[in-house]
């Protein structure tokens, strides 16, 4: 972690400023657990290398600099196991959208929970946002808990929000308020 800028959320556990030399190690990351990201999320099928990563941290160095994103590579033990970011950014309204996913072997450890409650302390403290979102599919047990964990409130169900592999899904919307944020 040394080498890298980020957060550190407790000992061997930090969030990373994303860098175009650690695409391959991303691109493993990805390509190694396929099965498991691809239920949820649309890009894995578009993952065939690791120059897609690299475009995909590009494009999110680009939203950073625009000031429309924040990607951090989730770092354990200084190894990348998953990624957050802060994305659809609006500092005139104050509010983000948060995103995130973890390598199976990873899930079930808190681990999610710890480094959410990280990214609203950043996006609280140091972003000065007042309000963070959360969408997580409605069959996706495990991010929905998160959201609820960390202190997210649901506002409703979003009917057929999304296209992923051909079908629409059912997506829930959860909030969470700087004022009802407890460290």
């Amino acid at each position: 972690m040394a080498q890298y800028m980020g957060l550190n959320v407790e000992q061997n556990l930090d969030l990373i400023h994303p860098e175009l030399l650690m695409a391959d190690e991303l691109f493993k990351l990805v390509d190694s657990d396929r099965e498991h990201l691809r239920a949820f999320l649309t890009f894995v099928d578009s993952s065939v290398d690791s120059s897609t990563q690299k475009d995909y941290i590009k494009m999110k160095m680009n939203g950073a600099a625009n000031g429309t994103d924040k990607l951090f590579f989730i770092f354990k033990d200084d190894k990348i196991i998953g990624c957050i970011d802060l994305h659809n950014m609006d500092f005139t309204n104050g509010k983000a959208e948060i995103g995130y996913w973890i390598h199976s072997s990873y899930a079930g450890q808190n681990i999610i929970s710890k480094v959410v409650k990280e990214i609203c302390t950043y996006s609280f403290e140091i972003l000065k946002l007042n309000k963070l979102v959360i969408f997580a599919d409605v069959e996706n047990i495990p991010s929905n808990k998160v959201a609820l964990k960390t202190g997210f409130k649901l506002v409703g169900t979003k009917l057929q929000d999304m296209v992923l592999h051909d079908q629409y899904r059912d997506m829930n919307e959860y909030y969470l308020l700087k004022n009802d944020f407890i460290h």
